[in-house]
C-alpha cells in the first residue's frame, strides 16, 4: 500500500482490527523484519507497518534527516492515516525514533516496545570515536587527487572498522547525523509503560546498552532472550510476539 505523506511516497502496511500497533524497522531494513510477528499480533490489534523514508518501497528525502525529521516523519504519517497508537514497537533505528518522538513529545503512545534499541551507547568507545572520524574523513572528497584514488582510500578506512557507512549510499549523511546523536536524556523522560526485548548475544546492540536504557527509563520492564543476536524478533519470533502480546 502507498500513501503520500509531506510530499514522499510511502510503503506500508495495514492488518488487522482493534487498538493500533505502529511498528518502525532498524537501519537499512524494511517494514517486512517484523512479517514473523504480525499474525500473532494482529489477531487483537491493528498492526501497521512502514517503510521509513529511504528504505523499502519508501521514497528516499530530498534532503539529509537525523533523529528528529525522522520522528516527525512518524508523527505526519500518524497523522495521515488519522491514527493513535496504543503502541509504538521499534527495532534499533526505530528505536531511536522512539525514544526521540516519545521523549521529545513528537508523537505519542500508551506503550512502547523497544527490541535492540540503539541510542544510548557509549560514546567514549573506540568505534563510536571511529565513527566520528570518518565523518571528517567525508572531506577527502576535496582533496586533489584522481576520484578512483579518493574512494579507495575511502573504502579502506571504512573497512577497517566494518562500519556501515561505507554501505548507506545516499544515507550517509543521514548516518553520521544518526550515530552521533545521544538520546540518555530523552529515554530518562519516558513515562509510559516500556518493553525492552534484547538478545544476550547482540553484536551491534550489546546487552551493555540494553540494562543502560533499562535503568534509564523508569519501571520499564525488561525481556532477555538467550543467545539470540541483534534481530531477535527474526530469530525468536514466537517468544518475541508472546512478550509484546502479553505486554500491550
Amino acid at each position: 500500500m502507498k500513501v503520500i505523506v509531506d510530499g514522499l511516497a510511502i510503503e506500508y502496511r495495514d492488518e488487522g482490527n482493534g487498538p493500533v500497533v505502529l511498528m518502525l524497522h532498524g537501519w537499512k531494513d524494511t517494514l517486512h523484519t517484523f512479517d514473523p510477528l504480525v499474525p500473532a499480533l494482529a489477531e487483537n490489534h491493528r498492526v501497521i507497518r512502514v517503510d521509513l523514508p529511504g528504505f523499502g518501497g519508501s521514497e528516499m528525502p530530498k534532503d539529509a534527516w537525523g533523529v528528529p525529521e525522522y520522528a516527525a516523519f512518524v508523527a505526519a504519517f500518524m497523522r495521515k492515516a488519522n491514527v493513535s497508537a496504543h503502541a509504538v514497537i521499534g527495532h534499533s533505528f526505530g528505536g531511536r525514533l522512539t525514544l526521540w518522538g516519545i521523549g521529545q513529545g513528537v508523537f505519542a503512545a500508551q506503550k512502547i516496545v523497544l527490541i535492540a534499541s540503539a541510542g544510548v551507547a557509549e560514546r567514549k568507545t573506540v568505534k563510536n570515536a571511529s565513527l566520528r572520524a570518518l565523518a571528517k574523513v567525508a572531506k577527502i572528497a576535496a582533496l586533489p587527487l584522481p576520484k578512483r584514488m579518493r574512494d579507495q582510500l575511502r573504502q579502506r578506512l571504512y573497512a577497517g572498522i566494518k562500519s556501515d557507512y561505507a554501505q548507506t549510499g545516499r544515507l550517509r549523511e543521514t548516518f553520521v547525523k544518526t550515530i552521533a546523536l545521544d538520546l540518555s536524556a530523552e529515554a530518562a523522560k519516558i513515562e509510559i509503560p516500556t518493553l525492552l526485548i534484547w538478545g544476550s548475544a547482540d553484536p551491534q546492540t550489546p546487552l551493555s546498552e540494553g540494562v543502560r536504557l533499562s535503568k534509564l527509563i523508569k519501571g520499564s520492564t525488561f525481556s532477555l532472550i538467550e543467545a539470540a543476536g541483534h534481530f531477535v524478533h527474526r530469530e525468536h519470533p514466537d517468544k518475541v510476539a508472546a512478550s509484546i502480546a502479553a505486554f500491550i
